[in-house]
């Protein structure tokens, strides 16, 4: 179990480094400028969102009512991690555990919104995404069952 925790904290440590904003000491006349670069950020972040919504929609077949919540976490959560990062921009343990129980939050809210097996089928996707080992993911034998389903298609 730790295992897959660490990965969890590495995995979001990446996307926090690739997709983090680094903020500068700013002159009066950049303030403006920052406020508009805010706004931006809000919609990058709900884009971003929506994309991820989008491509669940997709493989998951969401019915609208369930693409209409979905969309509704993955834009809180973004909006809740992104707040976290700032806030705790100088504390990078305290923001890892923000980002966990916001990440943990966000799996348990989508949880409730998916079928069983809609929920089984996000759950092997995100850990094919990570990268997590067959023997560690939170079953395995679906998984070899749907390797062995793509390898006969």
């Amino acid at each position: 179990m730790t295992k897959i925790t660490d990965m969890k904290r590495i995995a979001l440590a990446i996307f926090l480094a690739l997709g983090g904003t680094v903020t500068y000491a700013q002159a009066p006349s950049a303030i403006k400028q920052s406020a508009k670069e805010a706004q931006v950020d809000e919609k990058a972040l709900e884009q971003r969102a929506d994309a991820i919504t989008a491509s669940m929609v997709s493989h998951l077949r969401l019915s609208p009512e369930q693409a209409q919540e979905i969309k509704g976490i993955n834009r809180s959560s973004m909006k809740f991690m992104e707040e976290a990062k700032l806030k705790y921009k100088d504390n990078p343990r305290k923001m890892v555990q923000q980002l966990d129980v916001i990440s943990e939050t966000r799996l348990s809210k989508i949880k409730d919104v998916l079928t069983p097996q809609q929920f089984q089928q996000y759950q092997n996707r995100r850990e094919d995404k990570m990268g997590v080992p067959n023997e560690a993911q939170t079953n395995p034998e679906a998984n070899q069952q749907r390797q062995l389903f793509q390898e006969s298609y």
